[in-house]
């Protein structure tokens, strides 16, 4: 549990208003829940409900809930099963979440208790206890302070939503700033980071360690990349990116780190410092990636292997099916993703055999009139190909009706989704618009470009631009041919062009590579998709569909880039280059 990624982990925020402070005396006046699934709100939940006892004066004034406003609301009994539910889910990771996470859960698991079901078990998290050791330079660290801190607004303090929300917020804010200053991968990193001391007292070693590193300390550039720890025999002990490197690297060598012992003694033992500045933060999260399978330094606990992600695939059968597999193979077949997690591709994929009523079976498929259909058939969520009563030219439809949905974004799977989500809706059908919702959102994450772009792996050609700290001098352009990264290459927005052109003509008008993906090729892949999910608003990307028209799309688009026609920029080269020579420092 605690070695999941944190955007495969689901955190459950909760916020409660109760009648006083004591979970076994007093009762919640109102509930309120946000669901925070990889950066984002996907959900909410909330509801006043009946303590059935006195509310007392201040906590009304406090709160601005009334007994008049509880007096016909539902009992916990009628509302907890929802809370509960999300808390017992066992297709995910989940986490509670709370300001105060020892209030909030004190309530929510004596009410879970009074309704005769087991307390889920499930790590807590506390997001005030979590911005003490995250949030520098605060005085206090009560709600309001650390959603200003943010910049969240709270709409209505006080109340358990605007509250929840405000809270979600910040989690989010924290994940983030964790994760870029602190290295944090998984569910157990954050969770030490929240029981981290903030001040240990420097050691002697550690002292001399940032004495000795001091000169180097003041080269390391402000840009992104990559940073190399090392020890006296050079060998590599940690590899690790950062937006800014300066700042990153910095803050290991600090009077009062925050960092756990494991990253304590490793400091002791840092003897040599080197970078590599990449361009951008997807350059540096696709040079950690390689660097680490490579290097397998001693203190780096995640990214340490290759995890092939999931991808669906349209069989080559004559009745094809649409599968969950972990590789692309040079097969014929039909691959799109790459997903997030196992569990939203299943649901991606039973939702497209439901909604186009696909075979789930087995096999090559011989249809006669003698076959019985299996359940499916009977179920309607099958029409029978095996035994005649779908012809194989209606199934083929059927597949190509699959096809479009996933492969046109827009009116495809998210407009064709959107219009059922509202549908189940208007009817109540709230289980299936959540699961159309996550459909979206995967469908989403899994496409490289907003707009009408094809998802099949294979027919993925596309050109990235994103720019560098200077956005109007270089950016840095990735090209994927057929889903693979072929080039990759940080260029002067004002520089000569033809050079650029020329190269990216050359990778699209060659033949498309064949083969199946390596590990390589696929956590490329899913770098890529999952940042851009992200950071989509920073990039810009073209869909290459007309080789000739390649030269006036590239220039349109690095001259809204470009400061001026004045201004010479003289690029970087593309490749990585070799580490720089080590410095000793007399060590």
């Amino acid at each position: 549990m605690l070695t999941t990624p944190l955007d495969q982990v689901r955190f459950i925020v909760v916020d409660v208003e109760t009648t006083g402070g004591k979970a076994h005396d007093h009762r919640m006046t109102e509930i309120a829940m946000c669901v925070v699934e990889d950066d984002d709100i996907v959900r909410r939940y909330e509801s006043l409900m009946n303590p059935r006892q006195p509310i007392p004066d201040f906590i009304q004034l406090m709160t601005g809930i009334s007994e008049d406003m509880v007096r016909d609301a539902p009992d916990e009994d009628a509302v907890m099963p929802t809370i509960a539910a999300e808390l017992a889910a066992d297709d995910q990771v989940v986490v509670f979440v709370g300001h105060n996470v020892g209030f909030d859960w004190s309530f929510v698991s004596h009410a879970i208790q009074r309704m005769g079901e087991p307390v889920p078990d499930v790590p807590r998290l506390c997001t005030c206890r979590l911005s003490r050791r995250l949030s520098t330079g605060l005085a206090k660290h009560n709600l309001g302070v650390v959603a200003e801190h943010y910049g969240c607004t709270i709409t209505a303090r006080h109340r358990a939503m605007g509250d929840t929300e405000a809270t979600a917020k910040v989690l989010i804010k924290l994940i983030e700033r964790a994760r870029s200053e602190h290295d944090a991968a998984t569910l157990g990193d954050l969770i030490d980071l929240q029981h981290a001391q903030r001040q240990l007292a420097p050691t002697k070693s550690n002292q001399r360690v940032k004495q000795l590193l001091a000169p180097r300390l003041d080269e390391v550039p402000d840009e992104p990349g990559v940073y190399y720890f090392l020890n006296t025999k050079k060998n590599t002990l940690y590899i690790g990116k950062a937006k800014s490197l300066r700042d990153r690297v910095r803050q290991y060598f600090h009077d009062g780190p925050l960092h756990g012992k494991s990253v304590q003694k490793m400091i002791r033992y840092i003897r040599h410092i080197e970078w590599e500045v990449t361009g951008t933060e997807l350059g540096a999260m696709l040079l950690e990636s390689r660097e680490i399978k490579t290097k397998r330094p001693l203190h780096n606990r995640a990214s340490l292997e290759y995890h092939a992600p999931a991808f669906l695939k349209i069989t080559t059968e004559d009745f094809p099916r649409l599968e969950l597999v972990h590789r692309i193979e040079d097969d014929g077949g039909e691959y799109f993703g790459p997903f997030r997690s196992q569990r939203m591709a299943e649901r991606i994929r039973d939702m497209v055999v439901r909604e186009h009523q696909l075979r789930t079976c087995n096999g090559a498929l011989f249809p006669h009139a003698d076959v019985r259909p299996c359940f499916d058939y009977h179920i309607k969520r099958c029409l029978g190909p095996c035994a005649l009563h779908q012809t194989i030219d209606d199934y083929r439809a059927a597949i190509d009706d699959a096809r479009r949905f996933l492969m046109n974004v827009e009116s495809g799977a998210i407009g064709r989704l959107s219009m059922q989500m509202e549908e189940a809706a208007m009817d109540l059908d709230f289980e299936r618009a959540a699961m159309l919702r996550d459909g979206i959102r995967e469908i989403e994450r899994a496409t490289l470009h907003g707009t009408d772009r094809p998802l099949a792996i294979t027919d993925t050609n596309v050109i990235i631009m994103i720019p560098t700290s200077d956005r109007y001098a270089t950016v840095e352009v990735y090209a994927l041919r057929a889903g693979r990264l072929m080039y990759q290459r940080v260029i002067g927005t004002a520089a000569p062009r033809e050079p650029l052109i020329d190269m990216l003509m050359d990778v699209f008008q060659r033949p498309a590579p064949r083969g199946g993906f390596t590990d390589r090729e696929l956590d490329e892949l899913q770098i890529i998709t999952s940042w851009l999910y992200r950071r989509r608003e920073r990039a810009t990307t073209i869909v290459v569909r007309d080789v000739d028209q390649l030269p006036s799309e590239l220039n349109a688009t690095l001259n809204q880039y470009r400061r001026g026609d004045t201004e010479q920029v003289v690029a970087p080269p593309s490749e990585y280059s070799q580490l720089p020579e080590h410095d000793d420092y007399g060590v």
